[in-house]
């Protein structure tokens, strides 16, 4: 065993079975985690707990460890691990991984919207400020509407949509006012300030191996307030459209560096044409690699693990799709109070393959105000003929979910306000 090779399994960010798909390949698990649960601890190999954020100390600690143990392989989905993972891997001298450089590229939204700017790939209309004030020259410059976001943040956190100066200037005193993003991270000192985009937005589901991009599938995504709400495999796109999306991501992939990884680009399709709104080298968040399974057999997760090990996309493992089209719907509460909704009846209907929820009926909760405290989601399949969208709109129906004032849990009017389910 002691030359067994492991793999490096950077900041865990799904359940349990991540850790298993790593070992039925036949690697030990090299767990590095700020906090690992016991149920990790005792599935992983090698569980180690330091703090993810002092990365030098990351970095040298992995190359201790490698004198015990071979490492074949750095693996993270993470988005806030994706630097540090590359960094591990270049000084532990492997062949497939994302370099540095890239991996900066695409976490920092100020460095990827200045490559893209530099390469013409997609320019729109964007300024990079370190204080408030700086709000009064750029909006003398820039129309409103604009979107006002952290440079390293991720999860949709303190990313606003302002209409006026005066939710500009708050928007970037509340970034400002923050000294680190979700995980502990200094926040960078840019605050990005970019144009409003308007059009459908969707994400592009993608690997590069070798310079090759391949583009697995797209997601149209449904936002309010720029928190996201659904999304949806496949996009209903024209073939033309669809095109000019694969184009301008793979251009934006290549000029960022972005080499042996899957990644996750969002996009909106303005009038004008499709433009990049971020790009994440990493698996896409809320359950999209599941939909993605689902309706192409190709599993994100487990692709990005083939990737770094050394496979090809030819040799990429693939399974049987199981249905074409496949949704998640996310529950959001518009306002403070009561949740009401009947779970039950959303997991009677099929084609409903899951329902999770961290709240029941009667729960008293606050406003969601990011991706981060959203109450729970249903995930819906294509069945007997039935696009996904209508088996997740019966099953809306039926829970009938919605926040009030009134702990009575009376049903609320058409005036009443609801939101969570669209």
């Amino acid at each position: 065993m002691a030359n067994h090779p492991a793999v490096l399994l950077i900041g865990r960010r799904d359940d349990v079975e991540e850790i298993l798909f790593v070992k039925e390949q036949g690697y030990r698990v090299i767990l590095l985690n700020t906090q690992i649960p016991l149920e990790d601890a005792i599935i992983a190999d090698f569980p180690i707990e330091m703090d993810l954020n002092q990365e030098d100390d990351v970095v040298t600690k992995a190359l201790e460890i490698s004198k015990r143990i071979p490492i074949t392989a750095v693996y993270t989905n993470n988005e806030y691990r994706i630097v540090l993972g590359a960094k591990i891997a270049e000084a532990l001298g492997l062949k497939y991984h994302l370099s540095s450089e890239a991996a900066q590229n695409c976490r920092s939204k100020a460095q990827t919207r200045a490559c893209l700017t530099r390469h013409q790939v997609s320019p729109i209309q964007y300024a990079i400020i370190q204080s408030p004030a700086e709000i009064l020259h750029v909006l003398s410059e820039m129309k409103l509407p604009v979107i006002v976001k952290p440079s390293n943040d991720a999860g949709s956190h303190m990313v606003q949509k302002c209409n006026t100066l005066e939710e500009a200037w708050t928007a970037a005193e509340l970034i400002r006012t923050k000294v680190q993003n979700w995980v502990g991270q200094p926040l960078e000192k840019h605050i990005l300030v970019e144009e409003y985009i308007e059009g459908p937005e969707f994400s592009v589901e993608s690997c590069t191996i070798h310079g090759a991009t391949h583009i697995i599938a797209i997601t149209a995504k449904n936002t309010s307030a720029l928190i996201e709400e659904k999304h949806l495999v496949p996009a209903p796109l024209s073939e033309q459209d669809s095109a000019l999306i694969h184009e301008l991501v793979v251009q934006a992939l290549t000029v960022l560096g972005a080499d042996y990884t899957v990644a996750h680009t969002e996009v909106k399709l303005s009038p004008q044409g499709p433009k990049i709104i971020e790009v994440n080298a990493r698996v896409g968040g809320d359950q999209i690699h599941r939909l993605v399974h689902a309706v192409t057999g190709y599993d994100l997760r487990k692709l990005a693990f083939h990737i770094v090990t050394g496979g090809t996309f030819a040799s990429a493992p693939r399974d049987t799709p199981v249905t074409d089209s496949a949704q998640i719907q996310f529950l959001l509460a518009d306002q403070e109070g009561y949740v009401r909704w009947d779970k039950q009846a959303a997991q009677s209907i099929k084609g409903i393959e899951q329902v999770e929820s961290s709240v029941r009926d009667g729960d008293y909760v606050v406003m969601t105000e990011s991706n981060y405290n959203r109450l729970g989601y249903l995930i819906a399949h294509g069945v007997d003929g039935k696009h996904a969208s209508l088996i997740m709109d019966a099953a809306k129906e039926a829970m009938h979910f919605f926040i009030t004032k009134d702990q009575d849990g009376k049903v609320p009017s058409s005036t009443d306000r609801r939101m969570g389910v669209i």
